[in-house]
């Protein structure tokens, strides 16, 4: 089960890093999926932060696979 949630938000992490996502969501709407500080960030900051998520959650599905959880 953690490997389909994760293909689903790698799917929306790589419209928002490398398709015209960031520009779409950047703003008020960020706050909805994000968080409030999102909402402050431009889409280019947008795209890094969103990129940095990405990567904590693919350590984490990676530690609980390995952990066997």
């Amino acid at each position: 089960m953690l490997i389909i949630f994760f293909i689903a938000y790698s799917s929306f992490c790589f419209w928002v890093v490398f398709l015209n996502g960031a520009d779409v969501i950047e703003g008020w709407k960020s706050f909805f999926i994000f968080d409030f500080f999102a909402s402050l960030l431009s889409s280019q900051e947008l795209k890094f932060y969103v990129g940095l998520s990405w990567l904590a959650s693919l350590l984490i599905l990676t530690f609980n696979l390995i952990a066997g959880t």
